[in-house]
């Protein structure tokens, strides 16, 4: 195997200039380190790749079939490098992860000002509460909840959401309508026979806006029902709840494409307090 890649570029020079003497001058080598390395890759393939005598030089018949395959393989290098590059350059697709009970209206706002300045960047959103797929969905962002990384993932938390326990108006002790619980890790005995559970956040919020249940909920999402007088705001049965935290999660790579460094960049600026990384 030839394992030196300018032995195999010095290769295609000589045969395109058919001189040694003018491929070391493309090259900026001496004749003589040309001729070395042309010997060195005729005795790794055992075979003779140029004809040549004092005044001239002549490409052999296992010669051309060497060269077509190496010039196919210095394409496909400079292509790849090409690739890379390009990685490095305002384009292309970023693609996150939000949790369904994400302010909705926000995640735009921000996703709008970042493509005014970067247009050649596209956002593909995928909206899970589960844990962010980045193999199989190939997700290069996510935002959740709780303390979401893991093995060569990095979550950086970016700040924490007041948890509020709300209701349907004038119905805040009202004890014949079921408390839902949908951020606890694990359902209760109580959540089992009050009538009504739900892990789902928006249904918890329409369960509540429809007068059917109590339950603690993310401010965020609930600013606008509080708004419109579909729901207020008191002191629940299980006292104050814990703020919920919101990580960004995303690969721990030392080079990532700049594409995804750049909204990374924005979700940081726009969302954090002060932060620290886990």
């Amino acid at each position: 195997m030839v394992s030196d890649l300018r032995t195999l570029e010095t290769f295609v020079e000589v045969a395109d200039c058919l001189s040694f003497a003018d491929a070391g001058r493309r090259l900026g080598l001496p004749a003589a380190t040309v001729t070395t390395r042309i010997k060195s890759l005729e005795a790794q393939l055992g075979v003779r790749l140029f004809d040549r005598s004092t005044r001239t030089v002549a490409v052999t018949a296992e010669g051309q079939i060497f060269l077509t395959h190496s010039q196919i393989a210095l394409h496909e290098l400079m292509l790849a490098h090409q690739a890379v590059g390009a990685a490095q350059e305002a384009t292309g697709q970023v693609r996150v992860s939000i949790p369904a009970a994400f302010p909705m209206a926000q995640f735009a706002g921000i996703t709008g000002r970042f493509r005014s300045t970067y247009p050649d960047i596209s956002i593909k959103v995928y909206v899970d509460d589960r844990p962010a797929s980045f193999i199989e969905d190939g997700v290069d962002l996510a935002l959740r909840g709780g303390a979401p990384g893991g093995d060569g993932l990095i979550a950086r938390h970016l700040n924490d959401t007041e948890v509020i326990f709300v209701g349907p108006p004038g119905r805040l002790g009202d004890d014949s309508l079921p408390v839902l619980r949908p951020l606890e890790k694990r359902l209760g005995a109580k959540d089992k026979l009050n009538g009504l559970s739900t892990r789902s956040l928006q249904l918890s919020l329409a369960f509540v806006a429809s007068g059917q249940a109590r339950a603690y909920l993310p401010r965020s999402m609930c600013e606008a029902a509080l708004a419109a007088e579909q729901m207020e705001e008191g002191d629940g049965p299980d006292g104050p709840h814990a703020p919920l935290p919101l990580f960004l999660v995303y690969h721990h790579k030392q080079h990532q494409p700049k594409r995804v460094q750049l909204f990374k960049d924005i979700l940081i600026q726009e969302l954090s307090t002060p932060t620290h990384e886990i």
